[in-house]
């Protein structure tokens, strides 16, 4: 599925990933591939992207994760590369 991570300022990441693990007020959750569509807001928390080669971390502050048709699009006020 195809993740983008977008701040205010630019784009953080936008490419192919397998997972998504992020951390909303009420709790962790993952998204995979084939997903329902669906919005959560992100606490300033680490947000984890499962890759082919590895795993890619990013601290996302004020944010929302959305989903939408195998699309996992991030909008956060900042995002730093851990």
């Amino acid at each position: 599925m195809e993740l983008r991570v977008i701040s205010c300022e630019k784009t953080a990441f936008a490419g192919e990933v397998q997972a998504v693990f992020a951390k909303s007020p009420v709790g962790w959750f993952g998204i995979l591939p084939h997903h329902a569509p669906a919005a959560f807001l992100l606490q300033n928390s680490p947000l984890r992207a499962k890759l082919p080669e590895g795993e890619k971390v990013f601290h996302v502050k004020n944010g929302v994760l959305y989903v939408r048709e195998n699309r996992v699009t991030v909008v956060a006020d900042e995002v730093q590369s851990a």
